[in-house]
Order: C-alpha cells, then structure tokens, then sequence
C-alpha cells in the first residue's frame, strides 16, 4: 500500500499528470463499509469505489489483484500491470511516457 499512496501523491502533485491520470482503486465484492476499514488498517491516501457485483472487474477483464489499468480520461488504455509495484521509479517513468504520448 505505501508505494501506490507514494505514487497517488506524486500523480496528485504534478499538475499534468492529475489533470489527466486518476489513480483509484476497486474494491472488489465490498461494500462501502468494508472499503472504509480497508482505508483506516491501509492508510489508504486514493480513492476506493465498492464494485460489490464485481461490474468494474468484469469489464476490464476479471484481471488477478493487485492490477493496474492506465486510461486516457476518454477511457482508452494506455497500460496495465498486474501484481505488486517492484520498481517504482520505472513504474512512474513509464507511466510519464505514456502520459506524454497521448
């Protein structure tokens, strides 16, 4: 969890980036309330919306957890990463291309 609210608060400080990336997360199969304890024993610092019927997980694939999708605000994907972040800096360079590229 500190390296994606590492990376929700770099997205958050750059004014291009936030512009253009929101960085949320799906809580698949939980309630509203469950996300909330997930947010206080996390520290969870990004957005957290309940996908109780497991819709968003559904349309992007039923991707394994932890997953990232990169969309242009029009919904195009640019990228994704399936698994935990392991190189943060490659993963933040990466995503600064893209966003560059759109």
């Amino acid at each position: 969890m500190p390296v994606v609210n590492r990376l929700y608060g770099v997205i958050q400080e750059d004014a291009a980036l936030k512009k253009d990336i929101k960085l949320m997360a799906s809580g698949v199969g939980n309630n509203s309330k469950q996300l909330e304890a997930f947010r206080k024993v996390h520290r969870a610092k990004f957005p957290l919306i309940s996908d109780e019927e497991g819709e968003v997980w559904t349309a992007l694939g039923s991707p394994a957890t932890p997953s990232m999708v990169v969309t242009t605000p029009a919904g195009k994907v640019l990228a994704s990463h399936v698994g935990p972040i392991k190189d943060f800096d490659a993963f933040l360079k990466e995503i600064r291309e893209l966003h560059k590229k759109q």
